[in-house]
């Protein structure tokens, strides 16, 4: 049985144990941005191949659908590639969202990833730190979070500005310079009153991270 373990308080959950059929990939259609890099990645049929460590590769299932990405570098300083997979009604409005962002410092920028501040849980036995929170206002111009829902309106969809996410982050190495930071969204009005192990057990159930070779 596939677990997902909340260390932080201590929590055990079980966890969807039947892999899921992989999400159907979608025509890319990327806004025009002056600061907008070829993607270095492509999912085939919901799984993205990495080198991020012994994290090799990460796939999204089905009910997600994967509808593009878009690479940039973010805030002058890092490069940021963002794959996006959402759930969305008929009038395709955004209920659920995986935000994978592979992102690195680029080589001309000192500095590390610090996660220390968050919680630790685990998923398929890789540790990830977590954060949880809550969206009530539009997101920041130039964020990367702005850049995720930019992507997602030109694409015909609409994200709610009412949103609640867990926010799961992997640190392939030491000094930090890499990281693949995974962010589950729920437009939900419930979801931020519930316990974080619910939202937390959801956000795991279409997810698989691996290593080269595994489901």
């Amino acid at each position: 049985m596939r677990l997902f373990r909340l260390l932080a308080p201590s929590l055990l959950l079980a966890c969807n144990s039947d892999p899921a059929p992989r999400a159907t990939v979608s025509a890319d259609t990327t806004p025009v941005h002056a600061d907008t890099l070829p993607m270095r990645r492509r999912p085939a049929n919901g799984v993205l191949a990495l080198d991020a460590g012994k994290l090799r590769q990460l796939g999204v299932g089905a009910p997600f659908v994967y509808v593009g990405g878009t690479r940039f570098i973010l805030g002058g300083s890092a490069d940021a590639e963002q794959h996006l997979f959402v759930v969305a009604d008929s009038a395709r409005v955004v209920e659920r969202l995986y935000w994978i962002q592979l992102e690195e410092y680029l080589p001309s920028e000192t500095g590390a990833y610090d996660y220390g501040a968050d919680s630790v849980v685990t998923v398929d036995g890789f540790t990830l730190a977590a954060n949880f929170r809550t969206y009530t206002t539009p997101a920041d111009p130039g964020s990367d979070r702005a850049r995720a829902f930019d992507y997602l309106k030109a694409r015909g969809y609409t994200v709610p500005q009412g949103a609640t996410r867990v926010r799961l982050v992997w640190l392939p190495e030491s000094p930090a310079r890499r990281e693949v930071m995974i962010v589950y969204l729920e437009g939900a009005r419930g979801a931020s009153a519930e316990p974080h192990g619910t939202f937390l057990s959801r956000a795991a159930d279409a997810l698989t991270l691996g290593t080269s070779g595994s489901r």
